[in-house]
């Protein structure tokens, strides 16, 4: 019961991070003419661990190969997408094969049942979310609520939420936590990413390629 509890009470303050809004604010426009350390410079910053930071964002986005083909935020909203998509694939495969592993308790089975509806919530999700970014045009003046913001936030925080339930059960579960605490945080922060990407390419200027 306590566990039960203790599980119930890590979701909620990860799901509820996850839709929180920004704590540290928004750093100053930061411009060097490269588009990703550009928008890794001015993205919002939150108070919820694993932090996405500057360095860390950029290296994340440098790590897909279209990132260096990107000629809009936009273009890296996407690429941070795919990031996600990959990540939570590559973590729902590592799950399946733990689980057909056997010999677990009933907790971590359902843990493990749980993250992998959540990670098939990602992969149902994202198309959705990646149809949406890619028909995205920029309006003037920036955040007028012609581009329907709200629609974009509701589908980028359905993806965090999903990859912060997972998480959570993983926090709270020493056999899952040896064995993929790290991918799963890292699932976690791509969808930080994803959100961070998605909120630069709303605030874009109405001047900026699209």
């Amino acid at each position: 019961m306590a566990a039960a509890a203790t599980t119930t009470s890590v979701l909620l303050l990860c799901v509820a991070a996850f839709l929180a809004v920004a704590a540290h604010g928004k750093p100053a426009p930061y411009k060097t003419g490269d588009l990703v350390t550009n928008s890794c410079a001015n993205f919002r910053a939150y108070d919820w661990s694993p932090h996405l930071t500057r360095k860390l964002c950029e290296s994340t986005l440098r790590s897909h190969k279209q990132s260096t083909a990107a000629k809009s935020k936009r273009d890296l909203a996407l690429v941070a997408m795919d990031l996600l998509q990959s990540a939570a694939a590559k973590v729902d495969g590592v799950l399946r094969n733990h689980s057909d592993s056997g010999h677990h308790s009933k907790g971590t089975a359902l843990a493990l049942q749980y993250c992998r509806l959540d990670y098939a919530a990602v992969a149902r999700t994202i198309p959705m979310c990646r149809a949406m970014v890619q028909e995205y045009k920029p309006v003037s003046p920036p955040n007028s609520g012609d581009n329907n913001d709200g629609d974009y936030y509701d589908c980028i925080a359905r993806l965090g939420n999903a990859a912060a339930n997972c998480w959570g059960y993983v926090l709270v579960d020493d056999d899952l936590a040896k064995v993929v605490s790290k991918e799963v945080a890292e699932v976690f922060q791509r969808a930080t990413l994803v959100r961070a990407m998605t909120e630069v390419m709303l605030g874009s200027n109405v001047d900026d390629s699209h």
